[in-house]
């Protein structure tokens, strides 16, 4: 598996951790929140670290003592953490169309909640969503990229499902919380560890 430079301890720790050269999803109730933002105090301890916030979800304190649990330098560890936030589909796929490629590892907090906005017509989310993930796939050729995931509320969910499934055909690898089906493999498995598709109910999570 080929590592992001800079981050051969925290690398370490995370042995099912994706490599560079696919998208890795997780999907779960508030887009496996509370999960996501462990993995990014766990990443900025051992070196810069880029999160796309698409859902309002990023939240500094449990992030700030996830970090405090790892390491006394809390301060310089934050500061490793580039967030920017997007609050429309426009604003996502400009940030991820204007961002380098380069061996910064990326996570992007609830990408789809903007692309569920009834606001926007249903055909002019999907042509922003390949978009996105074209410039998703461009980034994780030089590091790793995780994208977190919730279904669409049950009012829009027979119209914007398919959202999430375009997103899942474009993962080269899946996880989901509170799921009981057996492990899947999508057709291009590319870099990532065996591990493609976990039952993630608490303690049973691979990074």
């Amino acid at each position: 598996m080929r590592r992001a430079a800079g981050y051969p301890i925290c690398m370490d720790l995370l042995p099912a951790f994706p490599s560079s050269g696919s998208l890795a999803l997780v999907i779960g109730p508030h887009a496996a929140q509370a999960r996501m933002l462990d993995l990014a105090a766990r990443l900025a301890v051992g070196g810069p670290l880029r999160v796309f916030d698409c859902g309002n979800r990023f939240n500094v304190y449990p992030v700030a003592r996830a970090i405090r649990s790892r390491t006394p330098a809390l301060s310089e560890a934050l500061g490793r953490i580039r967030l920017a936030r997007a609050f429309t589909c426009y604003q996502a796929l400009a940030l991820l169309e204007e961002s380098s490629a380069d061996s910064i590892p990326t996570l992007v907090l609830d990408f789809l909640a903007m692309f569920y906005d009834e606001d926007v017509r249903l055909p002019e989310s999907q042509r922003l969503l390949r978009r996105c993930l074209e410039a998703l796939h461009r980034l994780s050729q030089a590091a790793p990229v995780i994208v977190s995931a919730r279904p669409p509320k049950p009012i829009v969910y027979a119209e914007r499902i398919g959202l999430l499934e375009q997103l899942r055909s474009s993962a080269g690898a899946i996880w989901e919380e509170e799921s009981l089906n057996p492990p899947q493999l999508p057709p291009n498995e590319g870099l990532f560890s065996p591990i493609i598709k976990e039952d993630l109910r608490p303690g049973v999570w691979p990074f």
